[in-house]
C-alpha cells in the first residue's frame, strides 16, 4: 500500500476563476500548477490548456473582455496586496500594464457591456480612502468619478452604459450603495440606513429599469431584493432561512443564478426572469459550485466545483441541453478515496448558542485510539470556513490527528446576528467558544484531552494566541499563521486602507484603549505555557510582520518555547508553493516533537 508524503498533499492543484471569450470557444481561468497561481487559456469543450502568464508572484483574477480576445487581469508583488490591472491578447500574447502605479492598490469592479472601460476603486488620492474610477481601456484614460471618502468599491456598469453602481463600506458588514449617472454626472445615495446593512453584487435588468442585490435589509438572512429606480424603493423577491451568497443574471436577461449558503456548503439554483420560477431539470456536478458565470450567448455556466475529496475544477453546463462536463483536470495525486470527508456538528458554547464545526477523522481509527486534535480557527472574523479540499487538513488527518474546524462567533453564512456576536466588547467570548469546544472534545472517546492543539490565521492566529495565554492549561501547543498579537499595535501599523473598517469590528482605539489592551496576547507572556510556532510574510499589509516579532522576541525573553519561521516573498499567508513545502514540513516536526511520534 502506497504512503503519502506531505509534498503529495501539498502538490495537489486546482482551477478557479473562469471566464468565457466573447465567442464562448474558450475559458481562461486560474491555476496553481506552476507553484503560483497564473493564468491559463482551455478549449470549452475541454482539451489541452495552454499558459499565458509566468511570473513569480500569482495573479489574482482574470476576467475576459466582453468584445475581445483580451483579458484583463491584476497582480500584485510579493504579497503587498498593492494590485496593478493587467491586459492580455490572446492572439499575440501580448501584455499591457494598464495602472503603473506599484504603489497604488487597485480593486477592480467591472467591465461596461460594450467592453470600452471598466470601474475600479484605488487609494491613488491619499492611500487611505478608495475613489470610484472609470477608464477608457484602449488609452487608459481615467476618470475619477467619485472622492468622497471612505472605503468605497465600484460594482456594476448598467447593461446601456448609463449608470454605475458603487458601494461605501463602513466595515465588512455594513455597506451602502451609490447609483452613478455617467450622463448627467449626478450621483445618488441609494440606500440610506442607520443598522448594520450588507449590500453586494447589484445585477442589472437589461432595461436599466432597476437591478437584483444580494441585502439583509431589516433581516437576519441575507436575500434577494429588487431596486426599482422608478419608486426608488427595494423589494425583497427572495429570501429563505439561510444567507444568500452570490448571483448573476444572463446577457440575454433571461436567467438568474443564485447560490446558497447551506451550512457551508454553497449550492446553485437557476430561475428563469422575470418570473423567478425555477428552471427545469436542473443537474449539476456535485460539491461546492464556488462560482458561476454565464457565457455571452447566455447558453451555458462555467462552474468552479469542489469538495473536501476533491480538488476545485471548472465545469460547464448547459442550460439548453441540461448537461454538464468537466473542463479542467487539475492534478491530484491523492486518490479521493485516501481523503476525508469531515462531518458537519453542532456544540454547545457556554451561553447555550450552539456553535458548527466540520470535524476530520483518520479513517483506520483503532476503537481505542486517544489522538491528537488540531483546532483550526479561520481568519476574519467575517468568513467561514467551508468544506473545500485543504491538503494540510487532510495531512494532518492521514498522519492520525483529528481536525475540527470551527465556525465561532462571528463568522458570516449564519445570520447578521450571530457575525455580531463577537463584536468589540464581546471579542473574549469568541475565545470561550474555543474553550467550550476543548470541553467537548474531551468527552469523544477518541480523543486525548491532553493533546488538543490550536491553530489559526490571522483573526484566528489571535484567537490561538489569546486561548494559549488566557486558558494556558488546556492547550499542548500552537500554531499562529500571521496572528495578531496585539490589538493596539495592530491597528496602529495595518495598512491605512485598512485600519477604519477595522475599527469597527474589533473597537476604537480613542474610545476602547484600555479594552483592547487587556485582551491583547503579547501583554500577557508570562501566561503562556505551551510551545508555539509563528509564521509570517515579511510583506503582510494586513497583519504586519512586528505583529509577529514582538511576540517571539517577548517569549524568547521569557525562556519560553517559541520558533519562528519568516517569509520574505509572502504577505498575509503563504501563497507559494516553495514556502508551502518549507513551511509545513516544519509544522509537521514540531508537533512531532510535543507529542514525541
Amino acid at each position: 500500500m502506497k504512503r503519502y508524503t506531505i509534498k503529495d498533499f501539498l502538490e495537489i492543484k486546482s482551477s478557479t476563476n473562469a471566464s468565457f471569450s466573447p465567442d464562448g470557444k474558450y475559458i481562461s481561468f486560474l491555476s496553481n500548477l506552476s507553484g503560483t497561481r497564473q493564468l491559463y487559456l482551455i478549449p470549452s469543450v475541454g482539451g489541452e490548456a495552454k499558459q499565458l502568464t509566468f511570473y513569480e508572484n500569482s495573479v489574482s483574477f482574470a476576467n475576459f473582455s466582453p468584445t475581445k480576445n483580451e483579458i484583463l487581469f491584476g497582480k500584485d508583488t510579493n504579497g503587498n496586496e498593492l494590485t496593478q490591472f493587467y491586459l492580455l491578447n490572446i492572439d499575440t500574447i501580448s501584455i499591457r500594464e494598464i495602472t503603473q502605479k506599484p504603489k497604488v492598490k487597485h480593486n477592480l469592479g467591472s467591465w461596461s457591456r460594450d467592453g470600452k472601460s471598466i470601474c475600479y476603486s484605488s487609494n491613488e488620492r491619499n492611500g487611505t480612502d478608495f475613489d470610484i474610477y472609470t477608464m477608457n481601456i484602449e488609452t487608459s484614460e481615467q476618470k475619477c468619478i467619485y472622492a468622497g471618502g471612505g472605503s468605497c468599491q465600484a460594482q456594476s456598469f448598467s447593461p446601456k452604459g448609463t449608470y454605475l453602481t458603487f458601494k461605501k463600506a463602513r466595515s465588512s458588514v455594513d455597506h451602502d450603495i451609490y447609483l452613478y449617472n455617467l450622463i448627467t454626472n449626478k450621483i445618488q445615495h441609494i440606500t440610506q440606513h442607520s443598522n448594520k446593512v450588507k449590500y453586494g453584487s447589484p445585477r442589472w435588468l437589461l432595461d436599466e429599469s432597476g437591478f437584483y442585490i444580494i441585502t439583509n435589509l431589516d433581516k437576519n438572512f441575507t436575500g434577494i431584493a429588487l431596486y426599482n429606480l422608478k419608486s426608488e424603493k427595494f423589494e425583497y423577491v427572495m429570501t429563505s432561512g439561510m444567507d444568500t451568497d452570490g448571483i448573476a443574471i444572463s446577457f440575454d436577461g433571461k436567467c438568474l443564478s443564485v447560490t446558497i449558503n447551506e451550512d457551508g456548503y454553497r449550492k446553485l439554483t437557476l430561475y428563469e426572469l422575470p418570473s423567478l420560477n425555477k428552471l427545469p431539470q436542473q443537474q449539476f456536478p456535485s460539491g461546492n459550485i464556488n462560482s458561476a458565470k454565464f457565457s455571452r450567448n447566455s447558453n451555458y455556466l462555467a462552474l468552479s466545483v469542489g469538495d473536501s475529496r476533491h480538488t476545485t475544477d471548472i465545469w460547464i453546463w448547459s442550460i439548453k441541453e441540461n448537461k454538464y462536463w468537466r473542463v479542467t483536470n487539475s492534478y491530484q495525486g491523492i486518490p479521493p478515496e485516501e481523503l476525508i470527508e469531515p462531518k458537519l456538528i453542532h456544540y454547545e458554547s457556554f451561553d447555550k448558542i450552539h456553535i458548527p464545526a466540520f470535524i476530520y477523522t483518520p479513517e483506520a481509527m483503532n476503537q481505542k485510539d486517544r489522538l491528537p486534535v488540531i483546532i483550526n480557527i479561520h481568519g476574519g472574523p467575517e468568513d467561514q470556513y467551508r468544506p473545500n479540499l485543504s491538503p494540510l487538513i487532510q495531512y494532518f488527518v492521514y498522519s492520525g490527528y483529528v481536525v475540527i474546524a470551527p465556525n465561532i462567533r462571528g463568522s458570516t453564512g449564519y445570520g447578521k446576528k450571530y457575525t455580531a456576536l463577537d463584536d468589540i466588547e464581546k471579542r473574549m467570548d469568541a475565545v470561550k467558544d474555543i474553550v467550550e469546544l476543548h470541553s467537548y472534545l474531551s468527552t469523544l472517546p477518541f480523543v486525548d484531552p491532553n493533546k488538543i492543539v490550536l491553530m489559526g490565521g490571522s483573526y484566528g492566529g489571535f484567537v490561538t494566541l489569546a486561548g494559549l495565554t488566557f486558558y494556558p492549561k488546556l492547550w499542548a501547543a500552537g500554531i499562529d499563521i500571521v496572528g495578531i498579537s496585539n490589538w493596539i499595535t495592530f491597528l496602529e501599523n495595518t495598512a491605512p486602507w485598512r485600519r477604519s473598517l477595522r475599527e469597527a469590528e474589533y473597537g476604537y482605539l480613542d474610545k476602547h484603549r484600555d479594552f483592547l489592551i487587556s485582551i491583547s496576547p503579547s501583554n500577557f507572556i508570562e501566561k503562556i505555557q505551551a510551545p508555539l510556532l509563528v509564521i509570517h510574510g515579511s510583506n503582510d499589509p494586513r497583519v504586519p510582520l512586528s505583529e509577529a516579532e514582538q511576540i517571539v522576541n517577548k517569549l524568547k525573553e521569557k525562556n519560553k518555547k517559541v520558533e519562528f519561521l519568516v517569509y520574505s516573498d509572502e504577505g498575509h499567508g503563504l501563497s507559494k508553493l516553495k514556502n508551502k513545502l518549507d513551511a509545513y514540513p516544519k509544522v509537521i516536526e514540531f508537533l512531532e516533537k510535543i507529542f514525541l511520534i
